[in-house]
């Protein structure tokens, strides 16, 4: 076993190719070859937002520890903060407002796996550590194929609001896991926890898995 500062380093390490090859393979040829606009990339950022608070409400409630019940707390309220931006950012690009539920054509498997982890390790390494760094990933890809389309606003929007508040849920979930992930079994369960989640999200990265995740075709 591994001391948990390295684990932690590692595990994110992995992360970070995992996420790379996650928006080389799929993000981004579904914003150009697969049609989706940036209007879509920002109606899927809103499904992740509401799925995101969601399992955090439900971790809150059959948690013990006050520490993650205050620090999910926040995360609810970050998430729901990025969502009005997001949905502002929406009827600014023409979709208006209220003819887009996130929730529209149902919870992801992600959604369904992260609410089933009972830990606090799994729920740190996947619901902190590995969706921040996955968010970051996209939401970088997004800026820039927002400047490269003329959409300096989204641009704007992405690099103010919800990328720094991405990174810091990455860092706060980095400083959260090394205090978690100090025996063996611990890192085994965050490792599992970590490797499935990765797994999922591929899967909505796929060949027309963003249509899926929105319930309709994305808009040409």
């Amino acid at each position: 076993m591994v001391n948990s500062d390295t684990f932690v380093a590692d595990i994110e390490f992995k992360n970070h190719e995992s996420f790379r090859g996650l928006v080389a393979s799929g993000y981004l040829p579904a914003l150009a070859a697969d049609g989706a606009s940036i209007a879509d990339m920002l109606r899927l950022e809103a499904k992740l937002a509401i799925e995101a608070i969601e399992v955090a409400a439900i971790w809150i409630v059959d948690g013990e520890s006050l520490d993650m019940k205050i620090l999910l707390a926040s995360q609810c309220g970050v998430h729901a903060r990025q969502l009005h931006k997001i949905e502002e950012r929406l009827s600014a690009l023409g979709l208006s407002p209220g003819s887009y539920d996130p929730r529209q054509g149902g919870y992801s498997k992600l959604f369904a796996f992260l609410r089933s982890l009972q830990t606090n390790e799994e729920r740190t390494a996947t619901g902190l550590l590995t969706l921040g760094g996955a968010a970051v990933a996209r939401l970088e890809a997004l800026r820039s194929a927002s400047e490269s389309k003329g959409d300096a606003e989204t641009a704007a929007m992405i690099d103010s609001d919800l990328l720094p508040d991405e990174q810091h849920r990455v860092d706060v979930g980095r400083e959260k896991l090394a205090l978690l992930t100090t025996a063996e079994d611990s890192q085994a369960r965050a490792r599992r926890s970590i490797y499935k989640t990765v797994e999922l999200l591929g899967e909505i990265f796929e060949p027309g898995g963003i249509r899926r995740a929105l319930g309709r075709g994305v808009r040409k």
